[in-house]
């Protein structure tokens, strides 16, 4: 009898690398059922099958295959960091906060580790310990870009503009050419209202084809700041003429700054074209009619009122977050509902709406997938 136990361990160390390889072999060709299917064969297999489930887009057996694993071992830390960015990208922030949180009391100086601690911390609104994640994570790996973006960013959304100056400028030491750093430090300079600083960045976004809308406006912006009246206007012709023709408020501007020139015809010219181009604000009217509507159950042209209130005042948060109510009631598309939860999260970062839609979002994704699923 003890022959034979000695047979099996034997057969069983022999025979578990060939299937791993099999297994391997399946997932590394992009057959992550069959590799599944093989690593379920296996003792002891839970991590690889994770990551298979993982990359077949399975979130929920993956963590749960994760979960037995840790049954077994505990203590591998490249399966917990693993566990915590799946967690994570699973709108999980709690469980990925404990598990990166843990982590960082084994291994303190892993950057990586701090990282995804801070991406934990923003999904839980914490800006202040996202911050001081991203700044550590910084401090161990002085070229760890993506964490000093995510640095940079919370510090402009929170108006520590000088903070954000000082901490983009190491980036630009080493790679002055980089787009995104150059894009943040021109808003944290255009933030802390040092005009010829945004300018100088938002040219250098230009010269290295960065030709955006937001670029385009906020030099003419800079420019005019800085009492640059020729510039300014020139920018904003470039802007009329790209983007939008017909925006009373730059209308306004630029017939201030060909004031200040004393060209008073193409300063008048640009007055009346700004007075021509102030509608009336409707968006109340619409959006009392969208009620109506609403109110009748016709949800198609409560939808469409509604989108012409946004369209009347796009600035206006409380707008932006019934629109995309009015598309959930009207669409029966789940995916159609959720791109209109996300253009609101992206067009209005700092509403008081955002916990709602995000939540919203989040439920929606939820729904997607287990349709997927089925």
């Amino acid at each position: 009898m003890k022959d034979v136990l000695i047979l099996i361990v034997l057969l069983t160390s022999i025979f578990s690398p060939a299937q791993f390889k099999v297994a391997d072999s399946l997932a590394q060709a992009g057959k992550y059922q069959l590799a599944i299917e093989e690593y379920k064969k296996i003792p002891d297999s839970e991590f690889k099958l994770a990551k298979a489930y993982v990359l077949l887009g399975d979130v929920y057996a993956a963590l749960a295959t994760y979960e037995k694993g840790f049954q077994k071992d505990s203590i591998s830390t490249t399966p917990r960091f693993e566990y915590g960015r799946l967690a994570l990208r699973n709108n999980d922030p709690v469980t990925a906060f404990g598990m990166f949180d843990e982590l960082i009391e084994e291994v303190p100086d892993n950057a990586s580790y701090r990282y995804y601690l801070g991406q934990a911390l923003v999904d839980l609104s914490n800006d202040a310990g996202a911050i001081s994640a991203f700044a550590k994570a910084v401090s161990l790996n002085k070229s760890y870009r993506a964490a000093r973006i995510e640095w940079i960013k919370l510090l402009i959304k929170n108006r520590k503009f000088n903070d954000a100056i000082n901490t983009a400028q190491p980036a630009l030491e080493l790679y002055p050419n980089d787009i995104k750093i150059n894009s943040l430090i021109a808003q944290a300079y255009l933030g802390a209202k040092r005009y010829d600083k945004a300018i100088e960045h938002f040219e250098l976004l230009f010269e290295l084809g960065n030709d955006t809308d937001f670029n385009r406006k906020n030099l003419a912006w800079s420019y005019f700041n800085d009492q640059q009246w020729q510039l300014a206007i020139d920018n904003y012709n470039i802007y009329n003429r790209d983007y939008e023709d017909k925006n009373s408020l730059i209308y306004f501007i630029m017939s201030k700054a060909y004031l200040q020139l004393e060209k008073f015809v193409e300063a008048q010219d640009h007055i009346e074209q700004s007075i021509q181009f102030k509608t009336p604000e409707l968006h109340q009217e619409y959006l009392q009619l969208a009620t109506v509507y609403v109110r009748m159950g016709d949800y198609k042209n409560a939808f469409y009122a509604t989108k012409k209130a946004k369209n009347e005042k796009p600035e206006d948060d409380i707008i932006g977050y019934q629109y995309a109510i009015a598309a959930d009631q009207y669409f029966a598309d789940k995916e159609e509902k959720l791109s209109y939860y996300e253009e609101f999260i992206e067009q209005y970062p700092t509403s008081r709406y955002q916990e709602m839609a995000n939540a919203r979002a989040k439920d929606l994704r939820k729904e997607i997938f287990l349709s997927a699923k089925k």
